[in-house]
């Protein structure tokens, strides 16, 4: 590699070890020197006075838990003889801070080297989760430092095309924009390419079980959800739709609740208000039938009469949802479509959403999780299963 190491911030691991990575041997899927490793990150996570001001960084500590990654190990592991396919690349997204660590348990676990950029943005929770690798680094786990490097650099065509050059997997998180820009960059005959575009996702409630529950809670959830990424999380519902015989009702107490948690909680940046109304603006000169049904800005409701495909063209964020009352839910088909994430639901069997997807041969939907999981962490995500994909089989007659 031939960029000048002045244009790139090494957080983790410097130009040498870069360099050095394509003549590193692959690891096995799940050794222990990974398992380890990520052990030991997540006990300094957990024991880290800042790390606990940030639930992010706190929740992927307790998911890389020995007793997680043994499960994991369990569940992701089918037998045959998998080790890394070499070099990773991988973009994360501008976002969501601790999803580079995510990117990188599971690169690591699939056996590869890997390096990551980051976001330019000076996250908090990046330098904290960086000082423990380093520290580990500098440690117990020295034999792991040709495996990772973290690094930032301004955007650069030349040193993506480097990077690219020299990897056997790219992942590319941050939306089509990123994706089309990074694509610029070839890559080698063998490596393979994993993208995680723009998408939307939405949530299911049933009024009847909604309104047994503690309120206080499904708001949290809800929000947890939503606002903790302003919404711009793909797995972040942008629509809401209500089932049951008891809408009006449950409708009222819900968003009673949370906008009584987002007015407590929530910093409301004045373009974002701006955006939400020329969203409103853009979705009713579109010719969609759709009436504003919320008071301020804080909670933005725009209750639609039919679901379309077209409707996710005028999303918003930072607390911007359509609304729809549902008779039979197979009218949520209309948006199930490739670019629809996740579902959340609250009081609706899984079944019945899997028989929708499945039924109607959807394009999209790659997930249903209860509400409050939206954000959580998973080795399968957008239909990939993230520790195959990375790994190769070394295959030999039984």
């Amino acid at each position: 590699m031939q960029a000048n190491s002045a244009n790139m911030d090494f957080l983790v691991g410097s130009m040498e070890i870069l360099q050095g990575m394509p003549a590193i041997p692959s690891l096995s899927v799940f050794s222990d020197l990974a398992v380890n490793f990520l052990e030991d990150l997540s006990r300094e996570l957990i024991n880290d006075k800042n790390a606990r001001a940030y639930s992010d960084v706190i929740s992927f500590a307790y998911w890389i838990r020995r007793a997680s990654l043994e499960k994991a190990k369990t569940m992701m592991t089918d037998g045959r003889c998998r080790i890394g396919r070499g070099v990773a690349l991988h973009i994360a997204p501008s976002n969501v801070p601790v999803n580079f660590a995510v990117t990188m348990t599971y690169s690591l676990l699939s056996g590869n080297c890997t390096v990551i950029r980051v976001s330019s943005k000076p996250f908090e929770q990046i330098a904290i989760i960086c000082r423990a690798l380093n520290k580990l680094l500098s440690g117990a786990f020295s034999s792991l430092i040709p495996y990772v490097c973290v690094v930032r650099y301004e955007h650069s065509d030349e040193i993506t095309a480097e990077l690219s050059a020299m990897c056997d997997v790219r992942v590319v998180w941050g939306g089509n924009r990123t994706i089309a820009q990074i694509r610029k960059a070839s890559l080698p005959p063998r490596a393979i390419e994993l993208t995680f575009s723009d998408r939307h996702s939405i949530a299911i409630i049933n009024s009847d079980e909604y309104l047994k529950r503690d309120p206080e809670k499904t708001a949290k959830d809800f929000y947890t959800d939503t606002y903790y990424t302003d919404q711009n999380a793909c797995s972040s519902p942008r629509l809401v739709v209500w089932t049951g015989s008891c809408v009006s009702e449950a409708r009222e107490r819900f968003w009673s609740y949370l906008d009584r948690l987002v007015k407590q909680d929530y910093n409301l940046r004045p373009i974002q208000s701006v955006d939400k109304l020329l969203s409103l603006c853009l979705l009713s000169a579109s010719g969609q039938s759709a009436r504003l049904v919320s008071s301020d800005n804080y909670v933005v409701r725009v209750e639609v009469d039919h679901l379309s495909p077209e409707l996710m063209n005028y999303k918003d964020s930072g607390g911007y949802f359509f609304e729809y009352t549902a008779k039979d839910i197979n009218e949520i088909v209309p948006v199930l479509t490739k670019s629809c994430q996740t579902i959340t639901v609250l009081g609706i069997p899984y079944k019945d959403v899997t028989d929708v997807v499945v039924n109607n041969g959807t394009k999209g939907v790659d997930r249903i999780v209860p509400m409050g999981m939206a954000m959580g962490i998973e080795y399968i995500w957008d239909g990939f299963d993230m520790i195959s994909s990375m790994s190769r089989i070394v295959y030999f007659p039984q």
